[in-house]
């Protein structure tokens, strides 16, 4: 699958056992998955708590293009940040 940040600001992940990648503004990071994988971010930036961005899911397919930006728009929004 790949990430792609549309933002203009890097975006720091964890994903347990695999990388912790920082995705360069503007844009895509090619990432193999497997379904259940929990991929964190820190919505206070990089030294802050990290809290979950979401649990991969098995109806993905391997060209899935995560707009991972608007994925942590939306779930800062949930959190209540």
């Amino acid at each position: 699958m790949t990430f792609h940040n549309g933002s203009f600001s890097s975006i720091y992940l964890s994903i347990p056992g695999v990388m912790n990648p920082n995705l360069s503004p503007k844009s895509n990071s090619g990432v193999s998955l497997d379904a259940g994988q929990v991929v964190y971010f820190f919505p206070n930036g990089k030294k802050g708590k990290k809290e979950v961005l979401f649990v991969v899911s098995p109806n993905w397919k391997k060209d899935t293009i995560l707009q991972v930006d608007e994925i942590i728009r939306f779930r800062i929004k949930s959190l209540g940040y």
